[in-house]
Formats: C-alpha cells, sequence, structure tokens
C-alpha cells in the first residue's frame, strides 16, 4: 500500500514537472531577445542630453549619517560602556605601519585600539584581557606590539593603553567585542570599529 502512494506521488510530482516545463519554454520562445532590445531602446531614450548624465552633490546629508549611526545598537567610538563596575572606552583605531619580526602570522596590516579602562569595583581588574576584534565576520588575532597591556588594574585605577590585531586582509567590516572576564551577568558590549 505504501509502495502505491509512493509511486503515485512521484508520478503525480513528474507530471507537474513536465508541465512547468512545457509553459516556460513556450513563454520564453522568441521574446527574451526582442524584451531585452525594447529595454535597451527605451533605456536610450532616458538620458538624451549631457545636462541629464550629470549628477551634483552640493553637501553631505549630516542628519542622514547621524541617523545611520544612531540606528546601530553598537557603541562607536569613544563611548564609554560599563558592565559590572569596569568601564570601558575605545578612544581611537588607526592602522600601523609598526610589525613585530617574530611574530608568525604574516599580515597585511595591524590595527592598534587606543583603550581606557576604569576599575569601579573592589577587586583587582585583570584589563586588556577581554577585548576581541572581528573583522568581517573572522576572529582576528592579537598583535604583539609594545604595549602596557595586559595589566592589573587595582580598585578605583584607570589605565589607558593600546591593542594590537593583525589583520590579514583589509575588511570591510570590523566591531570589537568587550567581554570582561569578571563577567557575572554575561554581559558584552559590542563597538564599531571605524579606521578613518
Amino acid at each position: 500500500m505504501k509502495k502505491i502512494k509512493l509511486l503515485t506521488l512521484l508520478a503525480f510530482t513528474a507530471m507537474l514537472f513536465a508541465a512547468c516545463n512545457d509553459n516556460t519554454d513556450k513563454e520564453n520562445t522568441g521574446t527574451a531577445e526582442s524584451s531585452e532590445t525594447a529595454s535597451l531602446e527605451e533605456d536610450k531614450g532616458l538620458f538624451d542630453s549631457e545636462e541629464e548624465n550629470e549628477i551634483e552633490i552640493d553637501e553631505v546629508d549630516e542628519d542622514a549619517v547621524e541617523s545611520a549611526k544612531s540606528e546601530s545598537d553598537n557603541y562607536q567610538l569613544g563611548e564609554p560602556v560599563e558592565i559590572d563596575g569596569i568601564t570601558v572606552t575605545i578612544n581611537d583605531a588607526f592602522m600601523t605601519d609598526e610589525r613585530n619580526d617574530t611574530n608568525i602570522i604574516d599580515v597585511s596590516g595591524v590595527l592598534v585600539l587606543d583603550i581606557t579602562y576604569e576599575n569601579g569595583t573592589d577587586q583587582t581588574f585583570p584589563a586588556g584581557r577581554d577585548i576581541t576584534l572581528e573583522a568581517d565576520g573572522e576572529l582576528a588575532h592579537s598583535y604583539e606590539l609594545d604595549s602596557i597591556f595586559p595589566a592589573d588594574l587595582a580598585p578605583g585605577e584607570s589605565i589607558t593603553g593600546q591593542m594590537s590585531y593583525g589583520l590579514v586582509s583589509a575588511p570591510e567590516n570590523m566591531v570589537a567585542v568587550f567581554e570582561p572576564l569578571m563577567n557575572s551577568e554575561g554581559k558584552t558590549a559590542v563597538f564599531d570599529i571605524v579606521v578613518e
């Protein structure tokens, strides 16, 4: 009984595909070329004069730029974020030509983040071990350059330093993810990284 149902279903499906295939052949025969030609002729009429081809941009819509930035749920450079008493601000992001001869990863560029940590807790905090960089969705490797990080930050103190990441190619989109090691709530903060 199951075999009969299966064979009937397969036969019906084959007929359905055959019917659809015959229909599309009839519809497409000889019309693709003529519709393409008609489309090209319509496009020619759109731009007859040179004045119509010129596009002039007088000013940048600053409101639109700010609106686009505010639509992102991510934090921006310079914005402080506090998680469990630890406040982090990514002050700046820039590329450097400096390289480390002992690094085993071949990189095309090195991104440097200038970061400030403030410890508002009553415990020593291990600063510089809790920010990862994602470049086009891929995790970037930290890159060893002269830096004060990682460093233990005493309660009530703040520290500013740089963290470096090796980039294999020039990414279109970069985000830094801050997730404190002593994070009781499992919170993270995502920063949009824009290099100017």
